[in-house]
């Protein structure tokens, strides 16, 4: 394993490989830190291996540690020419996650969190989620033999909550937003012992997961795209995807980094506030209402986390925006209608950034941007049903 400690992302203090959410010195979110002499990049990719395991010599777990795997990863990276030519964008690619083993790209960072749960001997796993992240859990934790507690806010889609509990999870719903799950999900893990998989930057384990994402894009595309458009809530896929490809730099596999783009509902965008009022920090979002419930996050008690998504794309020199509430399911039709791809609300937003760069002139005809389609329509059907198509089926 080439992991060393946990490093934080605010002050730059120091930690062991252990039990750790938070700086012990300010309380800052934790970042796994490695030393890659030894490894080589090239080797790993060209390997004939399914799935992120290819990689276990840059994720935090140690080389006997046997993975709680599914085959999640080496997803399809899609040339979407159908879809570029109504957008203007001749070589747009798609990241599609949709295909993973629960339909989201959160089963990356959850293979990577429970392996390192049973490395370190934990049998109970608690989670706070918008949907995702919880069916996930619940299903590697199926998977590892472990028990699951998941909190969703009230109002999560009854398609995430029925796979959830289809695999044996407790679910537990909290009124309120994501923010309340999440302090829920803490005050049980202080109270009773567990491992926190909570999809936010508290687990530094589980993060290291989605930067897998990076070394697939490069190895499919054969070069660094200009622009990554990511849908994001507090943001770890962004940030991870970038330090993805910043070890791909240090490793002397390419010579530049991708412009980062986070992308959120118009209902729910703090992150995107912040960049277009040009503020250092992010401040939580007072009342999220967006159909796309899979970001849906107000970032409520802890904005620390969406001030260092907003450093990783202004430091890649990139861009946040927002999406208007009733757009967001034509750009769910018009991705299902030229590429058949089936994504929730929340995916479709990487798809409508690339519309709003394209009309601002942000984006040149030579510049490959590649959007990541995180999640499953399948997984919030209401969601995508008009009000007429819902009359029809009830």
């Amino acid at each position: 394993m080439s992991a060393e400690s946990l490093k934080c992302a605010s002050c730059g203090a120091e930690h062991e490989l252990g039990l750790v959410y938070f700086c012990r010195k300010c309380q800052g979110t934790l970042d796994v830190s490695y030393d890659h002499g030894g490894v080589s990049f090239a080797r790993m990719l060209a390997a004939a291996e399914a799935g992120i395991w290819k990689y276990r010599d840059v994720l935090p777990v140690g080389p006997d540690a046997e993975p709680v795997t599914m085959r999640e990863g080496d997803t399809p990276l899609l040339s979407a020419k159908r879809l570029g030519e109504v957008l203007g964008v001749p070589r747009l690619y798609l990241k599609n996650e949709t295909v993973n083993p629960t339909l989201s790209f959160k089963d990356r960072p959850l293979s990577v969190a429970l392996t390192k749960a049973r490395e370190f001997g934990t049998e109970r796993i608690v989670v706070a989620s918008t949907g995702n992240t919880a069916v996930s859990a619940s299903a590697y934790s199926a998977r590892a033999g472990m028990s699951c507690c998941v909190y969703v806010p009230a109002g999560t889609p009854r398609e995430k909550t029925a796979l959830i509990a289809l695999c044996g999870a407790e679910v537990r719903a909290v009124p309120g937003t994501f923010s309340d799950a999440y302090e829920t999900a803490l005050r049980d893990v202080q109270d009773n012992g567990a491992f926190n998989v909570t999809s936010t930057f508290l687990n530094p384990y589980a993060c290291e997961g989605d930067k897998t994402v990076s070394y697939e894009i490069f190895r499919d595309l054969g070069d660094v795209p200009d622009w990554i458009v990511v849908p994001v809530g507090a943001g770890p896929l962004l940030v991870y995807a970038y330090k993805g490809f910043v070890e791909l730099k240090q490793a002397g596999l390419i010579d530049r980094l991708p412009r980062m783009v986070a992308v959120q509902a118009e209902g729910c965008s703090p992150i995107a506030r912040a960049y277009g009022e040009g503020q250092a920090e992010v401040k939580p979002w007072l009342e999220p209402r967006t159909i796309a419930t899979g970001v849906a996050d107000p970032l409520a008690t802890y904005p620390r986390d969406g001030t260092r998504t907003l450093a990783v794309v202004r430091r890649s020199n990139g861009y946040a925006l927002s999406v208007g509430e009733q757009d967001i399911l034509a750009y769910v039709r018009l991705l299902a209608e030229r590429e058949a791809i089936l994504a929730e609300p929340a995916a479709a937003l990487s798809v409508a950034a690339v519309d709003r760069m394209a009309r601002m002139g942000l984006l040149e005809p030579s510049h490959r941007v590649v959007s990541i389609i995180t999640g499953h329509g399948l997984k919030d059907v209401e969601a995508l049903l008009s009000p007429a198509d819902a009359q029809e089926a009830e």
